[in-house]
């Protein structure tokens, strides 16, 4: 028969590991990943009696069964999406602000050099005679100038600082698609009995969270401990880590339209499973300040070709007809990397306002001898 002292014992021994595991949570109360552990207690039972005998009803005392972890895949899974939502307008709106500094009204604004340079073109209407207004007018305009092309380079400067965090966002997301692989390998590893470790079933999710802020993810937690990730909050994108196999994550720009890619450099396989997280904000961001900088030299271009038109109607103090006043560069021609000939074009254009907002592209047929020109405004 077990005595009370080896039942004391039990207990003893079984409530000393369920402070352990207390004191545990409170130590790692602020450690990033860690989720607070539970004791399960179990009766030890004592063993079947004979034929002619009853088992012991007493039992024999206590144990710790299992230490469990707080987890809870609905609630993770819902903390990801919100986490994955946030990080995508919080980037979003960074973005958006420098966009604000540069276009919002100020004295040294777009909005109000033009208008110091139509003032002054109304000073020279009203004294033709007078030089001291034209010498104005000119300075104005060269002002006006040098305004649109400081703001066409802010936005150029905003458009590489957007790429630059692309490029870190791309790489941390195929960094920690490595890191979970190679975590998932341990699990299997370590899961031998059918439990893994708890510090790597922390891990698993932090690295998963981490995941979580740059691109919106969906997740299937194996049996064994370790996670499939899939892209996107579908649950049937393309894989990003799959049990120890990890997918790597880049970009490719396609007329200045960024295009998210499986494997870059190998299959560069197009994907439009990233609608949220960083990633995404950042895509969002480098669109906008794109569709500004199309909008920016749309008006210099409206402002420079109308300009020189009433210009060329007028004549100057010695009688001359007038010229032009700006001059501009309505086009911007950039070669495919992929291009295997050395061919070489020239394209005059007669009319800059005719030109298409978007951009637009040029294919050569050898065979036909004939370009062809595409495009969305087209």
């Amino acid at each position: 028969m077990t005595s009370l002292f080896d039942v004391g014992k039990s207990a003893i021994q079984a409530y000393r590991q369920s402070l352990a595991v207390t004191g545990q949570n409170i130590a790692n109360m602020n450690t990033e990943g860690y989720m607070r552990r539970e004791a399960d207690l179990q009766e030890v039972t004592a063993s079947q009696g004979g034929i002619t005998s009853l088992a012991n009803q007493a039992g024999l005392g206590v144990r710790v069964s299992d230490i469990r972890r707080s987890f809870d895949a609905f609630l993770l899974d819902r903390a990801r999406s919100t986490t994955s939502g946030f990080e995508r307008m919080d980037n979003y709106l960074n973005q958006i602000k420098q966009l604000e500094n540069m276009l919002l009204p100020s004295d040294a604004d777009l909005g109000s050099q033009i208008g110091r340079f139509f003032n002054a073109l109304g000073e020279v209407a009203s004294s033709p005679g007078d030089l001291a207004p034209r010498v104005v007018a000119i300075e104005e305009g060269d002002a006006l100038a040098s305004r649109f092309n400081a703001l066409s380079g802010q936005l150029s400067q905003q458009r590489s600082g957007t790429l630059s965090m692309l490029d870190d966002a791309v790489a941390g997301v195929s960094l920690l698609a490595k890191e979970l692989a190679s975590v998932n390998s341990r699990i299997l590893s370590s899961g031998q009995s059918g439990q893994s470790p708890n510090s790597l079933l922390d891990l698993r999710d932090r690295i998963i969270g981490d995941i979580a802020k740059l691109t919106d993810v969906s997740v299937r937690y194996n049996d064994r401990g370790y996670a499939d990730v899939t892209l996107g909050s579908s649950g049937v994108g393309p894989s990003l880590v799959s049990m120890s196999t990890p997918t790597s994550v880049g970009y490719v720009l396609r007329e200045d339209t960024i295009q998210i890619v499986l494997n870059p450099g190998l299959s560069n396989t197009p994907t439009s499973q990233l609608s949220s997280g960083m990633i995404a904000g950042l895509v969002d961001a480098f669109a906008m300040t794109k569709e500004i900088a199309e909008e920016v030299n749309h008006l210099a271009t409206l402002v420079s070709t109308n300009v020189n038109k009433q210009h060329k109607l007028g004549i100057d103090l010695d009688g001359n007809t007038g010229a032009d006043m700006f001059s501009t560069s309505g086009l911007e021609v950039s070669p495919n990397p992929a291009n295997s000939s050395n061919l070489v074009i020239e394209l005059n254009v007669k009319d800059v306002l005719a030109l298409p907002q978007k951009p637009m592209e040029a294919v050569f047929n050898a065979a036909a001898n004939q370009w062809t020109i595409t495009g969305v405004d087209l």
